[in-house]
């Protein structure tokens, strides 16, 4: 069955479900659980099956288009169109592909534990599909599992993993890359939050409140622009409850360091004193519904230069700016992502670092401890990003032609990578990588000076030779080996 025609089917018959209930008592997380919910597709599987026995397609598409198909988490509410898509396709190209495999189905309930198994192996072996995209799928079968009245179907994590590696596809496969290749804070880039935000407030103060409770309550734009600081300052707390993901209220702590506590409290006076004209409306702008509240901020902020090509910053790297700074008043260390910590430290404190995790994404947020590595980078992964952005810069320097012949000429002897280009931290695109070398006691300064510009040259300007006084080799210095 050919992509197009999926497509067709799925939108043609699954369409939006819920009619208006205004008339209706609001329904209960129970009431939902039981239309939408696990084993709620039973009755519409067994009515399928009846109108079309041997065609799992039309099965597929009779069940998706009068079903119920609810959202597990956050408040209660049907799933949006693009989701049901996503799931009738996934549904969709699981037979097609069964059938590929030679494991062909008649009935859509006959997908389980084998046919998810052997689909994963497929996507993951012969495909090559990524872990978001393998994740997505494998989640989008299960849920179709619990909805049958199979909730077992599919073993989750270790029980899966043991499955899949007994076919050969490894764990790895199916694990997403949360981490942030860098710290996307401000400060990481020498963008002093406080003193921006100061000079936005003198012409833009309502723009510089928002950015503010980004920086110190981690709230996105949304729920910057939805906050009514009287309904959520609760003393000893910041409750977020507009404005949302996914409908999930959730309780932001003030920092334990004093001096930020301090400018915390006081931002949720000036805001509160900034709402007080319009308690209703709270934070946000008159008479714009949320959708054109955002374009407006945006455009602001680009205007300002609030953005990558401007500052080289953009707003939500504010929440980032956020969650650095509780992991910091929760561990006393920054976090893996700014790359200024010896990864022996994380690990020895794994427990600590772990708590912080999971205290940083409830503050930001999320429901899964994992997604702060996508804030405050991984240590494990952090490590080895770092010891392959190393690697990079070491090639960089024995590979490229001529490069070595100049180093020698100029009466190089040992040469090392250092500074932040030896730890594998992000080197901006203005920033140099230094390259200290040992040079031999009676070089030529001339000589030196005419390396020194082939080396430029060649290497686009982007390696400091500094010259090493001395016999000891740098502390934390990555060895570069080359010959003539």
């Amino acid at each position: 069955m050919g992509l197009t025609r999926i497509n067709h089917a799925v939108h043609a018959h699954v369409g939006v479900t819920g009619k208006s209930c205004k008339n209706k008592r609001a329904l209960t997380r129970a009431d939902t659980l039981a239309t939408g919910g696990p084993g709620s597709y039973v009755v519409l599987i067994k009515e399928a099956k009846e109108k079309f026995p041997t065609d799992p397609f039309k099965q597929t598409t009779y069940v998706l288009g009068n079903g119920d198909l609810q959202a597990h988490t956050g408040r209660r509410r049907s799933v949006s169109e693009a989701t049901r898509t996503s799931f009738g396709k996934t549904l969709m190209l699981a037979i097609a592909d069964l059938k590929k495999l030679r494991m062909p189905i008649q009935q859509i309930d006959q997908i389980g534990r084998k046919q998810a198994v052997a689909l994963v192996a497929y996507w993951a072996l012969e495909k090559g599909q990524s872990a978001a995209t393998l994740t997505t799928k494998l989640s989008q079968l299960r849920k179709f599992c619990v909805l049958i009245g199979k909730p077992d179907a599919i073993p989750m994590r270790e029980d899966l993993y043991a499955l899949l590696e007994a076919v050969g596809v490894d764990r790895s496969a199916l694990t997403r890359e949360q981490v942030t290749p860098g710290s996307k804070n401000w400060s990481s880039v020498s963008v002093d939050p406080k003193s921006i935000i100061a000079q936005i407030a003198i012409e833009h103060p309502h723009e510089a409140l928002l950015l503010e409770l980004m920086l110190y309550w981690g709230l996105r734009v949304s729920e910057a622009l939805s906050l009514r600081p009287q309904d959520s300052d609760i003393g000893s707390e910041l409750e977020v409850t507009r404005g949302t993901k996914g409908g999930r209220a959730r309780m932001v702590p003030y920092m334990t360091d004093p001096s930020i506590a301090t400018l915390q409290r006081d931002l949720l006076d000036r805001c509160l004193g900034w709402s007080k004209a319009f308690p209703k409306l709270g934070m946000g702008y008159r008479n714009l519904t949320m959708e054109a509240a955002r374009k407006k901020f945006y455009n602001t902020m680009e205007k300002l230069g609030i953005t990558l090509e401007g500052l080289g910053v953009t707003p939500h790297g504010l929440r980032h700016e956020f969650a650095a700074n509780l992991f910091n008043d929760i561990t006393g260390h920054r976090p893996p992502a700014e790359g200024n910590e010896p990864p022996d430290w994380f690990k020895a404190n794994r427990q600590l670092v772990e708590d912080a995790y999971k205290r940083v994404s409830r503050a930001l947020g999320h429901t899964r401890p994992d997604i702060s590595s996508a804030y405050l980078g991984s240590v494990t992964k952090m490590s080895k990003l770092q010891k392959e952005r190393v690697e990079r810069w070491v090639q960089l320097v024995e590979k490229t032609p001529g490069v070595a012949q100049a180093l020698m000429r100029a009466g190089v002897e040992r040469a090392w990578l250092t500074g932040r280009a030896a730890k594998g931290l992000d080197i901006h695109p203005e920033e140099q990588v230094h390259l200290t070398v040992q040079i031999k006691p009676d070089f030529d300064r001339v000589e030196l000076g005419v390396s020194m510009g082939v080396l430029d040259l060649l290497l686009s300007g982007r390696v400091l030779l500094v010259l090493l006084h001395g016999e000891n080799q740098p502390d934390g210095g990555a060895e570069v080996f080359f010959k003539a």
